[in-house]
């Protein structure tokens, strides 16, 4: 079979593609096991790839089965640990609103906010047709993996693979540019 990635295709990508392809399904069912709400699964899953994307050197990892299952590890604890942060309560709302107005802003995070959202714009020109509606149905309009293959006509594996990849992507096209920035990860649902 031939290799469906581009040759040119970073070899971080490259692994975590193939990984992702390989060991997804079962690393899905591994964190729906251990956190309280498994509908979280499907963020938890690519946030354990997003963190496979970071190694630098692909050739240290001998085992890429066992380096995602410690990565996996890692990732569930901090699930757990943020939904028992949640208990705390807060005025929410108050703070969502106080932080989306210009008013509030301080010039540099004015700035930030700006430069990312430039950043963003372009990463996404750059994902195909399908990625780009995939990953905005996901992260801007807070559809289910679910509800966007019924959308789409998309079998749900293919839209966590689209997600996966654009995500992958965007992270790529962002540090290009020099902009490490988080957003990707804050526009969760």
């Amino acid at each position: 079979m031939p290799d469906p990635l581009p040759k040119t295709a970073n070899s971080a990508v490259r692994l975590a593609t193939l990984a992702f392809r390989k060991y997804a399904p079962e690393l899905h069912r591994y964190i729906e096991r251990r956190v309280r709400r498994p509908a979280s699964a499907p963020d938890l899953t690519q946030d354990i790839f997003e963190r496979f994307l970071q190694v630098n050197d692909v050739e240290a990892v001998r085992n890429p089965q066992a380096y995602l299952y410690g990565i996996a590890s890692h990732v569930v604890r901090e699930a757990l640990f943020r939904e028992d942060r949640s208990l705390v309560s807060y005025d929410s709302e108050a703070v969502d609103t106080l932080g989306k107005t210009v008013e509030h802003a301080l010039p540099d995070d004015l700035a930030e906010r700006l430069a990312l959202q430039e950043d963003l714009a372009r990463g996404l020109a750059e994902l195909s047709v399908m990625q780009r509606a995939v990953l905005l149905l996901v992260k801007r309009d807070g559809y289910s993996y679910e509800e966007v293959a019924h959308r789409t006509g998309l079998s749900v594996n293919t839209v966590n693979s689209y997600v996966f990849e654009a995500r992958a992507k965007m992270k790529l096209a962002l540090k290009r540019r020099g902009g490490n920035h988080g957003g990707m990860e804050e526009s969760s649902p």
